[in-house]
């Protein structure tokens, strides 16, 4: 299935029924009176996120979504049916703003959530309704109230525990195959992936992490060079972001320092926030680096990067060191989803009551 994070749809509720005047004629019944029933409701348009949608294809395409009109009040005191609602099934992480002002109307962030988006016109009211003391006969009515119509737009940012950063052909796609139930395309050519891929990391019996990888960057990406820039947004919800590093280019011409480099500049002329987020260090291939050289390139690497966070060292291909990577990974997340502890203010918080004092035997009469 085709991968859309991005799509404009228009929504229109349905119009209320407009009322009814009509008048009880029945033979040997004088004063039947008015007996026109109210419209009946527009439908609604709700929209609910769905766990088991991973894509916006569907919006793509249907780009139109009308709810049906109330029914008009008929005569014998018969109102008007209410239409049947309509509902948008999304992806969970959808973004759902109003496409004229900007105006974000809601975020679809728990699974089975419902959402209104437009809402029905009323129905009319019919002559049974202006029925008084003083107005016997009444002939008016009132039309129904028209349904809510909307231009929005759809954007799809998917819900991460771990992003996976780098250029093309870093290995992330390697890693998360590695680590994950993620089977991506894999092959030796730059951006082999075109759409973000989405894994589950299972480090012990319910204890696992969402993993999300992102088509490469090169440098002028948040300029719209490249691939990468136009799914930056899925790591916006992650609280992990793995920069990897290709530590053993092909070319001898390439300068890993420098890619990283070129790497954490887009990101920040992307986004300030997901600048700020806390980011790993992985160098990546060190299979390929002789063991006695290791170390001492680790250390020459880092100084020139300026490096003051975590590092690790491992090879996706041959899953070395990846096993303590995903244990640490899992242990930041951990503790990243665990609420904060409250700690109570002690200026609002009543002293315990002390127990009324006992009176000793020796003192109780009954003991004298």
């Amino acid at each position: 299935m085709k991968f859309v994070d991005e799509a404009y749809i228009d929504v229109a509720a349905g119009n209320g029924g407009s009322g009814c005047i009509s008048f009880r004629r029945e033979k040997f019944i004088p004063f039947g009176g008015p007996n026109g029933g109210d419209g009946g409701r527009g439908g609604h348009v709700y929209v609910v996120a769905d766990p088991n949608l991973n894509t916006l294809i569907d919006f793509r395409y249907a780009r139109r979504h009308e709810a049906r009109n109330g029914e008009q009040g008929r005569g014998s005191d018969q109102f008007g049916a209410a239409a049947e609602d309509i509902v948008l099934r999304m992806p969970v992480g959808t973004i759902i703003s109003d496409a004229d002002t900007g105006e974000v109307i809601t975020e679809l962030l728990v699974p089975d959530e419902k959402v209104m988006l437009a809402k029905g016109g009323d129905g009319g009211f019919g002559n049974l309704h202006y029925k008084s003391s003083t107005n016997r006969a009444p002939r008016q009515k009132t039309p129904g109230w028209p349904g809510e119509q909307k231009r929005l737009k759809l954007e799809l940012r998917l819900l991460a525990d771990v992003g996976l950063l780098g250029m093309p052909n870093a290995g992330k796609s390697t890693l998360i195959a590695a680590i994950s139930n993620a089977r991506p395309k894999i092959a030796d050519y730059p951006f082999t992936t075109l759409h973000p891929n989405l894994g589950v990391v299972r480090v012990a019996a319910e204890q696992s992490f969402v993993v999300a990888d992102i088509p490469g960057l090169i440098e002028g990406a948040a300029e719209g060079a490249g691939l990468g820039h136009q799914f930056l947004r899925h790591l916006q919800r992650t609280r992990l972001l793995l920069h990897l590093v290709d530590f053993a280019p092909f070319d001898e011409a390439v300068d890993p320092v420098a890619q990283a480099k070129a790497i954490v500049a887009e990101l920040k002329k992307y986004d300030q926030a997901l600048y700020e987020k806390p980011r790993w260090l992985v160098l990546n291939k060190v299979d390929m680096v002789p063991a006695e050289e290791r170390e001492q390139r680790v250390k020459d690497f880092v100084k020139r990067l300026k490096w003051k966070g975590p590092v690790y060292q491992i090879s996706a291909l041959t899953r070395e060191g990846c096993e303590s990577l995903i244990q640490a990974v899992y242990q930041h997340v951990a503790a990243e989803r665990r609420p904060p502890v409250e700690v109570p203010d002690v200026r609002f918080v009543a002293p315990p009551e002390s127990p009324p004092d006992a009176v000793p035997p020796s003192d109780d009469p009954r003991f004298r």
